[in-house]
């Protein structure tokens, strides 16, 4: 139990770890509104549109995988990810013809390349900490990257073709 003295410096010390999402967060969100006001998505909507859709709705789901993906690759905060592109795959997937439910398991199964990707921090850090270069990984690890990615493109077919609600 910790006395009035000890209180405010203990919970000084736990909220600064919490600054730097907080920060990501607000960034993001601040990014959604001058998109949404200067009405770039629906700019982006319009030229991604004929992109993802496809006259099958898995391709479509499968091609909103492979765009989470990569973007992926650029933002690796789940939530900043998820608050920076959801406005924008929501709107998608009703123009292409898929469920807004199958768009956020598209951006779920996109966070399967966190691991390799060489832009991740976490990754980095773990791998500079173990002394395992990065090329070993990637070596290590392609084959799993490989099963996760034909696992995400098939586990997609299956609420695509259901219009998963």
């Amino acid at each position: 139990r910790l006395s009035a003295d000890d209180l405010v410096p203990a919970f000084m010390q736990g909220a600064c770890h919490l600054v730097g999402p907080a920060l990501v967060i607000a960034l993001a969100k601040a990014t959604v509104i001058l998109m949404r006001d200067g009405q770039i998505i629906d700019t982006m909507l319009h030229a991604l549109a004929p992109l993802v859709g496809s006259d099958n709705p898995v391709f479509a789901a499968q091609k909103m995988f492979l765009i989470q993906s990569v973007i992926n690759f650029f933002i690796h905060s789940g939530t900043g990810q998820a608050a920076l592109t959801m406005p924008i795959m929501a709107p998608l997937a009703d123009l292409v013809g898929i469920t807004r439910q199958t768009a956020v398991l598209a951006f779920q199964f996109g966070e399967l390349t966190t691991a390799i990707i060489p832009t991740s921090g976490i990754t980095v850090g773990v791998l500079a900490l173990s002394g395992l270069p990065y090329g070993t990984w990637v070596r290590w690890m392609l084959p799993l990257q490989a099963a996760y990615l034909v696992m995400a493109l098939a586990l997609l077919a299956v609420p695509a073709l259901t219009q998963w609600p």
